[in-house]
């Protein structure tokens, strides 16, 4: 009575794979799915312990392009070039020496930075030290070229150049401190200054002539 009722399992060939086939399926699905709840927890985790360093990093470029160091300089350079141009005299050798090695300095300590925390700064942070980076070296090639001249004073040619390159670099700092949620309030006075003190000076008429500055860049 009992075999009658109980019918034997068959499992047939397309049974197995049909089986086979959905294991597959749901491991397709689930591994990628896995391996990408995997790698957000990891990032997570990774982008925590690093937050002692992108703070650390923001720090450092806040002191090298603050008030109390790049911009402040920015601003001695241009009213060192002015004064010399205004006064028709050059600036000493001293002068032009502490300019150059002051530049190199803000230029390496940017570059080392920027090479050190790399990985912790975002996109727009890097772009922009770097172009501040080019700027700070443009000068550089601008006071070098007036030591090389010595005792040659700089042209108003020049020294137009030279308020330009130090103003576009104002420009680049305080955007870059604004990113870095610096209070911006002195870096915008000092920029509205250096607008103002360039565009009300009084030049005389000069010939243009162009300027081949350490064969990198003209001016003229």
């Amino acid at each position: 009575m009992l075999g009658s009722i109980v019918q034997p399992l068959v499992i047939t060939l397309d049974d197995i794979d049909l089986s086979l086939i959905s294991a597959l399926i749901g491991l397709a699905v689930t591994i990628p799915v896995t391996y990408l709840i995997v790698d957000r927890v990891v990032a997570r985790h990774d982008r925590k312990k690093l937050e002692p360093v992108e703070k650390l990093a923001k720090e450092r470029l806040r002191s090298k392009l603050g008030v109390g160091f790049l911009t402040t300089f920015l601003i001695t350079l241009v009213i060192d070039i002015t004064s010399a141009v205004g006064e028709k005299k050059n600036l000493s050798k001293d002068v032009l020496s502490l300019h150059i090695e002051k530049l190199k300095g803000a230029q390496s300590d940017l570059e080392m930075l920027l090479g050190v925390y790399n990985n912790v700064l975002d996109v727009k942070t890097t772009h922009l030290t770097s172009s501040v980076i080019l700027f700070i070296e443009h000068l550089q090639e601008d006071f070098e070229y007036l030591s090389q001249i010595y005792p040659k004073p700089p042209t108003r040619i020049h020294a137009s150049h030279i308020e330009d390159v130090i103003l576009k670099t104002v420009r680049l700092t305080k955007e870059e401190l604004e990113g870095l949620e610096t209070d911006s309030v002195q870096i915008r006075a000092l920029e509205e200054w250096l607008t103002n003190y360039t565009r009300t000076r009084i030049a005389e008429p000069e010939a243009r002539e162009m300027i081949e500055v350490s064969g990198k860049h003209r001016i003229g």
